[in-house]
């Protein structure tokens, strides 16, 4: 595609990594001015963001959208988006950038790398897979139990700490504290710590919760963590971390295109990060969107 005829629908979260995406969104809007490239800037408001980001698409000739943000802003954009026929081009700047890191395995290139990324003649692209679990769309993962529980509190934490500090006060507070809900996966029950339905193999800033995965394979990596008694906990999250707790007794794994997760109560869990309580999650594949990389 002629760079010429690209219109680049710019998804900007301000409060990404605490509000330091600013200087990010500057210098890229700086960018495409002196390269003449034409765009329309969305800032996020955090909520109801579908409905005008739905109105810019479908009134507009948009063909490449720049999101510029975390994961959270990467699953605003997914979810606001008509359809998923419109490329996508990362600026990752959150606190974790996890899908980013597995979309540039060989490392996240600078950000005047990234911008060059609209000039070229022929991008380089590949495909990501995106999943629906209920009404909402994600690309990286499900995450519910232990985790679910730690990013909804997160979420609603007040307080001074950043994001990530509160998150790793949260996973302290958790390891002593949680208890483990029986839950269902396609009608098997257990008591489960933690499970996750992964499209990629890390989330949550540094665990690589499911190591095989691959995000454009139509299929899902279901890791079920059984119940850990607390004292244990503190051998099996480092193997969480490392990726190294696929061969262990307490961990059931499997790769699925649909499941059904189910408890006789609300089950915190978060879609990218982003907080949610149901008590039933049914999970399957969504479409494959283009990325520019």
């Amino acid at each position: 595609m002629s760079t010429d005829a690209y219109h680049i629908l710019v998804i900007y979260n301000p409060a990404a990594q605490g509000g330091s995406s600013v200087k990010v969104w500057e210098q890229y809007l700086q960018f495409l001015n002196d390269h003449m490239l034409r765009y329309h800037c969305y800032t996020t408001v955090g909520n109801n963001d579908n409905e005008p980001i739905h109105q810019l698409v479908n009134s507009n000739d948009f063909n490449l959208v720049s999101i510029l943000g975390g994961d959270g802003t990467i699953n605003l954009a997914i979810n606001a988006l008509p359809h998923l026929n419109i490329p996508i081009h990362l600026i990752p700047a959150g606190s974790g950038n996890d899908l980013a890191k597995m979309i540039y395995p060989n490392g996240i290139p600078s950000y005047t790398d990234l911008f060059q990324y609209v000039l070229r003649e022929n991008p380089d692209t590949k495909y990501l897979d995106i999943w629906r679990c209920n009404n909402q769309l994600f690309a990286n993962g499900f995450g519910c139990g232990f985790d679910g529980s730690i990013a909804y509190d997160t979420k609603f934490k007040q307080g001074l700490l950043g994001t990530k500090m509160k998150y790793w006060v949260e996973i302290v507070k958790h390891i002593f504290f949680y208890k483990s809900p029986s839950i269902s996966v396609n009608g098997e029950e257990y008591a489960t710590f933690m499970l996750a339905a992964a499209n990629g193999r890390v989330y949550g800033g540094d665990f690589k919760i499911a190591p095989l995965a691959d995000l454009s394979d139509g299929k899902l990596e279901i890791v079920r963590i059984k119940q850990v008694w607390i004292p244990m906990r503190l051998y099996y999250l480092p193997l969480l971390l490392m990726g190294k707790h696929l061969h262990k007794k307490i961990t059931l794994y499997e790769q699925l295109v649909q499941v059904t997760i189910s408890a006789n109560k609300p089950i915190p869990a978060h879609l990218d990060g982003e907080p949610m309580s149901e008590k039933e999650y049914v999970i399957s594949l969504e479409g494959k969107v283009k990325v520019l990389c």
